[in-house]
């Protein structure tokens, strides 16, 4: 077996040739793909807007990047780096996979999102932000025994991690939630106010058939 690697532009080629018995030389590449897509959707939802991308990967096809998010004012970027296999006989194997890029939350206005491959554009999605966007976390208010409950809007797929202080300096973190079923906190041993908020940990969030 021998191995060489060759960079000419924007491709990039990872070749293998095996020699069998019969004398047949195979060549195996690895190339790059720049036909990808854009995101299924923009939304805002409980104040936080983001973006759904879906796609299938069939036989001889692999996602081997997803990110990073970028941001210049109003505009947005976000790269996949798709490829392709050649040389091979390809499975019949078709898997479905997902990602939500958290774009934060963002004033009212006018926005665009860039998706690259492999950094060279392939489309922008333009998308606006209304002024009535609605609260991540709404209060519901007291169980009968005494356990604060709280909605969380938001979208799925994406981890909220509700925090609680007492002072607004100092935040500490109960519990990772999806959307679902309202969040709650424990009676304090403590008198006192107590504040609430959700963090989401990343911009990225994979879904099905990614780790």
């Amino acid at each position: 077996m021998m191995t060489s690697c060759a960079k000419t532009g924007a491709t990039f080629l990872v070749l293998y040739a095996m020699m069998e018995w019969a004398g047949v030389l195979h060549a195996q590449a690895w190339v790059h793909e720049t036909n990808v897509f854009g995101p299924n959707s923009v939304s805002t939802a409980g104040g936080i807007t983001y973006a759904e991308y879906d796609w299938v990967v069939g036989g001889c096809g692999a996602m081997s990047g997803i990110g990073p998010l970028t941001r210049n004012g109003n505009d947005f970027s976000f790269d996949f780096d798709y490829e392709w296999e050649t040389g091979v006989a390809c499975p019949d194997d078709v898997i479905a996979q997902s990602a939500t890029v958290v774009l934060g939350a963002l004033p009212p206005g006018d926005y665009a999102l860039t998706t690259t491959s492999w950094g060279v554009p392939v489309g922008t999605t333009n998308f606006t932000v209304l002024t009535n966007s609605g609260q991540t976390l709404q209060p519901i208010g007291f169980s009968k025994n005494g356990t604060f409950q709280m909605q969380l809007n938001g979208v799925a797929n994406v981890d909220y991690v509700l925090q609680s202080s007492t002072d607004l300096l100092k935040w500490t973190s109960l519990s990772t939630n999806l959307i679902g079923d309202p969040l709650t906190d424990a009676p304090s041993v403590s008198r006192g106010q107590r504040f609430y908020r959700v963090q989401i940990p990343k911009n990225v969030f994979l879904g099905n058939g990614l780790e």
